[in-house]
């Protein structure tokens, strides 16, 4: 005997409710929201399938907690502390726009696709790596340029007794071959690596308990040294460049001029010695000596986050008076060194402090901004990716908002999405909005 549409009907919505999830979505949408009529989950003609009834629930969760609500609460009759419950009201719960709430998780859940299929962990110090590699080497690239100019420019007319238009032109030079060197380094970094770096709580652990210099330092400083080299020499072979172009412009001398050029291929060398030598000192010290936090261990993600940002600020303090240091005293040892081998060269004490100070700064601001956790989290989720509207202008709060409505839950540093199909579906949906969807690449899960 054949079963009648209604009966058919109940039994696709008792199977799609079989699964805890699919509860839940239901309860969300027609028990949580006015105005909506569970009986439409047994309309033949609208969800004929199972399948259809679940990609249903899927599609309207998000809309569904995330529909504007507006806060009901008695007055106090004490206007301030009204005012100040209404500001954490507000910042506790804000009204994001449905659609828009859904690109952005959308694009969340399509990012941790691309990382890898069965990757549930969505890290704050990851979601970066959901830009293109060309966009994070180019941003990289103009953000150290930027670091290095304003600390040349900075630098140097405050303390060198040269002229702005002599300053300007010389931090017009550096910058970009700075820029130019952390690009190269990052871009290898990321051809082999990804091009992320997991927050790290560095304790320099000078004093107290410690378990010595084993090989586990020595190879770490080995690595960061070798990595860090090209990136200083190439940053040498700018300065040199820029004193040469300085002194064409300001001398009345031009570029061809052979003494010159001699004494811009001696500079390049020098230079390049010098600041390479330091930069792979101090870098790789620093790398022996850190101590990296256990991120499992860490209790939110907001306070990791703020751990990582003191730990930054932390290293900026300590790299930029070491580094200077180590280019104007290093720098005295390599022209006594090459001094019999090139001829007489000058590197006066003063000088080298002023060389320092700008590669000092230069290269601690760009190591924070392009190098650490926090420092990808502020270019590439706070600006970079808010600018291409892949995520929101706040997205620590968007994150946190989101474990609250319950579409995120958290497991220690990192945030899940409530389940793993709602993160294929919000995936499989962001990538048909963009058109680069391919069955092929991306197939969806068997339910």
């Amino acid at each position: 005997m054949l079963r009648s549409g209604k009966d058919a009907a109940g039994g696709r919505l008792a199977e799609v409710l079989s699964t805890p999830l699919m509860i839940a979505l239901a309860r969300t949408m027609y028990s949580e929201a006015p105005g909506r009529d569970p009986a439409e989950l047994l309309d033949a003609g609208r969800f004929p399938t199972a399948s259809s009834l679940e990609d249903h629930l899927l599609a309207g969760f998000v809309p569904t907690v995330y529909r504007p609500r507006v806060a009901e609460r008695a007055a106090t009759g004490d206007p301030d502390r009204d005012r100040r419950q209404d500001r954490r009201d507000r910042d506790r719960r804000r009204n994001w726009d449905p659609d828009r709430a859904r690109h952005w998780l959308g694009h969340l859940a399509h990012h941790l696709v691309r990382l890898d299929r069965d990757r549930h962990d969505l890290a704050w110090w990851q979601i970066g790596e959901s830009l293109p590699r060309s966009t994070r080497v180019l941003t990289v690239a103009l953000v150290s340029a930027l670091c290095v100019t304003v600390s040349d420019w900075a630098v140097v007319l405050l303390v060198a007794p040269i002229t702005p238009g002599e300053a300007l032109v010389q931090g017009a030079v550096v910058g970009p071959v700075g820029g130019l060197a952390f690009g190269c380094f990052y871009a290898v970094m990321a051809a082999f690596g990804g091009g992320s770096f997991a927050p790290s709580q560095v304790r320099l652990r000078l004093r107290g308990r410690t378990d010595g210099i084993g090989r586990r330092p020595v190879r770490t400083f080995t690595d960061r040294f070798a990595a860090v080299v090209p990136g200083g020499f190439v940053m040498g072979i700018g300065c040199a460049c820029a004193f040469a172009l300085q002194r064409a412009l300001y001398e009345g001398r031009s570029l061809t001029d052979p003494a010159l050029v001699e004494a811009l291929l001696i500079n390049m060398l020098v230079l390049g010695l010098i600041f390479s030598s330091a930069a792979g000192l101090v870098f790789g010290l620093l790398a022996a000596l850190e101590t990296p936090l256990d991120v499992g261990s860490a209790a939110t993600p907001a306070g990791l986050l703020s751990a990582n940002r003191a730990t930054v600020y932390r290293q900026v303090l300590v790299i930029v008076p070491v580094l200077t240091l180590a280019i104007a005293l290093g720098g005295g040892l390599v022209v006594r060194l090459l001094a019999g081998v090139l001829g007489p060269l000058n590197w006066k004490l003063p000088e080298g402090l002023v060389i320092g100070a700008v590669g000092g700064l230069g290269g601690g601001l760009s190591y924070a901004l392009c190098f650490t956790a926090w420092g990808q989290w502020l270019i590439f989720s706070r600006l970079l990716l808010p600018l291409t509207g892949k995520l929101p202008w706040s997205p620590e709060d968007f994150l946190d908002d989101a474990y609250r409505r319950g579409v995120l839950r958290r497991s220690g540093a990192v945030y899940q999405f409530r389940h793993v199909r709602l993160q294929h579906h919000l995936g499989h949906t962001y990538r048909r909005r963009q058109g680069n969807y391919t069955p092929a690449t991306f197939p969806m899960p068997p339910r």
